[in-house]
């Protein structure tokens, strides 16, 4: 095997950037060996200056470098140093956990402790057969043999007692801190025979390729300056790691405790040689477009499936056509109300079948509603339609509002947030600390996710959390049930989380613009008061849900733990933080700030100009906005204006409310909150904002005892809660996409349908009882 295949199968993966730089050297000789080539077989011509025209060159990391000798040797120092920098700091953290471990244990033992601190060094130094720091003497070794039998003894009584649960669970923590302490130093000594194997690799190579003899000179310094000597001090470390699992857990037998811990160290070695193959298989996936055969070759779809597209629009205009056109299908007198009945329904159909983009479509409106002469001035008696003319400023008018400016303000800080590794570090923090226990695991990513929905929005929020378990699902086979628990519940909790802030989902920002159609913007406060406690409540229900049906610890009883992150927070994060809270401080306070700030979308502009004027984003990352989210809002709005202004929204609102009369408030949020859940399980939640959230506001303004906001916000939530299918959401489109390296997809519809319709029959419950509570409570 080639060594930078033997390198890439046994380097630790998360310190793969601080092995030696193998390929970039290469890359170096190689280019030394072809200019001495070109040297010889033609006169390098010279131009005025005296100075080559032909000149070698190669790249380093990100640096162009010259081909030549000494170049190489620039870069062999640099990367002996690194090595040597790296490996003395892990050395010492490593030895200081195995320190902390060994004063832990000894804290808990209560046994005085004999000066060796470990029979095999005792053992050792007795003999003669190593040199180490303390000679001890006899009857030292005879006292260190006498401490260890107690200890043994202590350990051996300790597992047969029930009284001491205290002790018992600090031994099954240890378990787990010893076995990594023994990986991490197998891991070091390797670190050290692999990057020396690999300055002996290159050396050769360069002496095979290039004229000179570069390894007579440069392997003194190798061996000079590399710690080699310091494996003698690991192996002792190994030693006493090894003694300490064999006097806590197999009553002193150093050879049970030797063959256990090797066995867990090859299982290591094995999980990471199979992420490195997977790895690789994804790598030659996207070259050649490979995929694994998963079963017999599949027919070629039928001519409906593969025209679908074609025949929904196709319907889809027809059904346009008709209601324009035919008079038996005229169900409105005046004429504007069927024009926008027609193309109500059109505009519908299209986004329900996805047949062309759904910002397509949002695009469609304006030209419509000009076209078809839907605006009518109602200030005038009787009202008037509005012309061409009049009608082209007025729709784009209303389609600009401060529902555009949150939504960017909100794709500002997601932008900055992801940018720039907050989100990513603080989802670190949490999961690297929620232990190895699957079920503790599935709840913190669930809620990591929600979290990050709040200010990341739920479309980026999936994103997030599915490339930070990727580590952990790539260890283990695509079937098992940890892996489609783990992204079930990811995809979930993101559903869950667009319930949470105004900024979350398009949904919620379309039912702030509802809710504020009276003058009075909710704050953001009573929505966290209300969206908290729900998501909190489903989210806890879809995981006790999950764990019922895919016993995850059935197949896995601890999580390789995700690596916390220890880099200091720069200058700019703090920037990024400061400015998001105190945007979202203001939004939070709209209420008292509107006689200064007027509406949220004002404030919306302090995160945008802040971001982009101070060089914290892009242009590249404006261009990177969410373009389509924001075409398909203003399309919702031009709509919305469409068909308040036409009438046919009193018109639906008022046969509706024939329909409702003689429920109360809770009955008609149950009727709205059911059909939205039908609804949203088959077509895009933004959709079924857009066309159902006016209508919902309609009717509860007309109520005897009006409450337009409540029923609107009911509805918005219950738009994020239905996410019982892979097309309900972008998380779940997200989650039935998501493949492992080789091709093989994690979850399918059948998880959904399994998991996902009965968390949207809980989460509904929750709305109309929880939510409804709270909304009631807050007043709206």
């Amino acid at each position: 095997m080639k060594f930078s295949h033997q390198l890439k199968f046994n380097s630790v993966p998360e310190w793969r950037e601080h092995y030696i730089k193998y390929a970039a050297l290469k890359k170096i000789i190689y280019a030394i060996a072809k200019a001495e080539q070109d040297e010889t077989l033609q006169t390098i011509h010279e131009d005025e200056h005296g100075h080559p025209l032909l000149q070698h060159t190669v790249t380093f990391g990100h640096d162009k470098v010259d081909a030549t000798e000494e170049t190489l040797v620039k870069y062999l120092d640099k990367e002996l140093a690194d090595i040597i920098s790296f490996y003395m700091t892990k050395e010492a953290e490593i030895l200081a956990n195995l320190e902390k471990v060994d004063l832990q244990i000894h804290s808990l033992e209560k046994v005085p402790r004999a000066p060796s601190g470990s029979l095999l060094e005792v053992q050792a130094s007795a003999d003669g057969s190593e040199t180490i720091d303390v000679v001890t003497p006899d009857t030292v070794r005879a006292e260190a043999l006498s401490t260890r039998a107690a200890r043994v003894d202590f350990w051996t009584r300790a597992g047969k007692s029930s009284s001491a649960k205290d002790l018992i669970r600090e031994r099954g923590r240890l378990k787990s801190r010893i076995s990594d302490t023994f990986v991490a130093l197998h891991d070091l000594k390797n670190f050290l025979t692999v990057n020396k194997e690999g300055f002996r690799k290159i050396l050769k190579k360069h002496d095979k390729l290039a004229s000179s003899n570069l390894k007579a000179t440069y392997w003194r310094v190798v061996e000079d300056k590399y710690p080699s000597r310091r494996e003698e001090k690991l192996q002792r470390a190994i030693e006493r790691v090894t003694d300490q699992y064999a006097v806590i857990y197999l009553q002193g037998d150093v050879d049970k405790a030797t063959e256990q811990l090797t066995r867990k160290l090859r299982d290591q070695i094995k999980v990471e040689r199979n992420t490195v193959w997977r790895d690789m298989v994804a790598l030659e996936r996207r070259h050649v477009d490979a995929v694994v055969d998963t079963g017999p070759l599949k027919t070629r779809a039928p001519w409906l499936v593969r025209h679908r597209n074609s025949v929904c629009l196709f319907l889809s205009v027809t059904v346009f056509a008709a209601l324009l056109s035919v008079d038996s299908l005229q169900l409105f007198a005046e004429a504007e109300k069927q024009n926008c009945f027609a193309m109500l329904l059109f505009v519908s159909l299209l986004w329900a079948t996805e047949a062309i983009p759904l910002f397509a479509t949002s695009m469609l409106i304006p030209p419509l509603v000009v076209l078809l002469r839907l605006l009518v001035d109602r200030t005038k008696d009787p009202p008037v339609r509005l012309t061409a003319q009049e009608a082209a400023p007025a729709i784009f008018h209303a389609m600009f509002s401060q529902v555009i400016m949150l939504l960017l303000g909100g794709f500002a800080i997601a932008s900055a947030l992801s940018k720039h590794f907050i989100a990513k570090q603080l989802a670190i923090a949490v999961l690297s600390r929620v232990g190895r226990k699957p079920h503790n695991v599935i709840l913190a990513s669930m809620f990591v996710a929600t979290f990050a929905s709040m200010w990341i929005s739920n479309v980026a929020s999936p994103v997030l959390c599915f490339s930070l378990v990727t580590p952990i699902l790539r260890t283990l086979d695509t079937n098992n049930p940890f892996c489609k628990a783990l992204v079930m519940g990811i995809a979930l909790a993101s559903n869950v989380g667009g319930m949470t802030s105004p900024i979350s989902s398009p949904q919620n920002i379309f039912a702030i613009e509802r809710m504020s159609m009276d003058g009075e913007p909710p704050s953001w406060l009573s929505w966290f008061a209300v969206a908290l406690p729900v998501s909190i409540v489903c989210n806890l229900l879809a995981w006790a849900l999950i764990l019922l049906v895919y016993r995850p610890w059935t197949k896995v009883q601890e999580v390789r733990p995700i690596k916390p992150n220890t880099d200091p927070m720069t200058g700019t994060q703090v920037f990024v933080i400061f400015i998001s809270l105190l945007t979202v401080a203001l939004w939070c306070g709209n209420s008292t700030l509107r006689p200064y700030v007027g509406e949220m979308g004002v404030v919306a502009v302090l995160p945008l100009a802040a971001f982009f004027g101070f060089g914290v984003l892009s242009k590249d990352d404006f261009n990177g906005f969410l373009w389509n989210v924001v075409m398909l809002a203003m399309g919702g709005l031009g709509l919305g204006e469409a068909v308040k202004s036409s009438g046919l929204l009193q018109s639906i609102a008022e046969a509706i409310q024939d329909l409702v009369e003689g429920m109360d408030l809770t009955q008609v949020m149950l009727v709205f909150c059911l059909m939205v859940l039908i609804a949203t399980t088959f077509i895009s939640h933004t959709v079924g904002a857009m066309v159902i959230l006016p209508i919902v506001q309609s009717v509860g303004e007309q109520m005897v005892d009006p409450h337009p906001k409540l029923l609107v916000m009911a509805t918005a939530l219950m738009c994020s809660g239905a996410m019982g299918l892979p097309v309900s959401g972008f998380p779940n489109m997200n989650a039935v996409a998501l493949e492992d390296p080789a091709g093989v997809n994690y979850v399918n519809t059948l998880d959904f349908i399994k998991v996902g319709v009965p968390s949207s029959v809980l989460a509904y419950g929750v709305i109309v009882s929880v939510g409804y509570a709270l909304m009631l409570v807050v007043k709206f």
